[in-house]
């Protein structure tokens, strides 16, 4: 049930500590070494690792390029067409990528089906391609950014 004195309590400016922050004040969420390294990537494995020696130091260095690739990347796709049939997105799918020589997928999102192509690394080769995209007809493309599985 309500209660109308915490209500009012509330109105007066009395504030009362919120359980669900208060670890963060004993313990900041970016606190500990390895969680800063985590969100800002500026940790360099040759630093922290000075004393061992250059064996493991290349067996560390080799398991983070590891974990960097197992992230999903951000690539750029001209997604170019839309339909509500899978065997007309597969038809189109396959006809640019024998002209463009470029990789086509198609995505599902209720209720059509989008084609893209492409798997640039940077806004300007998505740019080219799309320029050649709509040289081919398709004047109602654009440039979408994408994540890629590892």
């Amino acid at each position: 049930m309500f209660k109308p004195l915490q209500l009012c309590s509330l109105v007066r400016g009395a504030t009362r500590e919120d359980p669900r922050t208060r670890g963060e004040k004993q313990h900041p969420p970016l606190g500990f070494p390895q969680d800063q390294e985590t969100v800002t990537d500026k940790a360099s494995p040759a630093k922290e690792q000075k004393g061992e020696p250059e064996a493991e130091q290349k067996t560390k260095t080799k398991e983070l390029d590891k974990e960097k690739a197992a992230l999903p990347r951000i690539v750029y796709r001209v997604q170019f067409f839309a339909t509500q049939y899978p065997d007309e997105a597969a038809q189109v799918s396959g006809s640019v990528k024998n002209q463009l020589s470029e990789n086509t997928y198609i995505d599902y999102k209720a209720p059509y089906y989008w084609v893209r192509v492409g798997d640039c690394l940077t806004q300007e080769e998505a740019d080219i391609l799309l320029g050649k995209v709509r040289n081919m007809g398709y004047q109602e493309s654009w440039v979408i950014e994408a994540k890629t599985e590892p």
